[in-house]
């Protein structure tokens, strides 16, 4: 997908992440779920970010 800001053309990448439930639960606008927390990844998986030019690592 291709999208723009300021000028500036970009590809949108999406990550998926492998989640786990765990034992915590929690309440929004009255509806009850299950909280889930994602495995323990490696910092090579979720890959290096850039935004404006500027790399950050995840």
């Amino acid at each position: 997908m291709k999208l723009r800001f300021l000028g500036q053309s970009y590809t949108a990448s999406f990550n998926q992440i492998q989640t786990e439930p765990s034992e915590q639960n929690g309440r929004f606008l009255g509806q009850k779920y299950t909280i889930n927390r994602p495995f323990k990844t490696n910092k090579s998986q979720l890959g290096l970010r850039k935004y404006r030019g500027i790399a950050y690592s995840g």
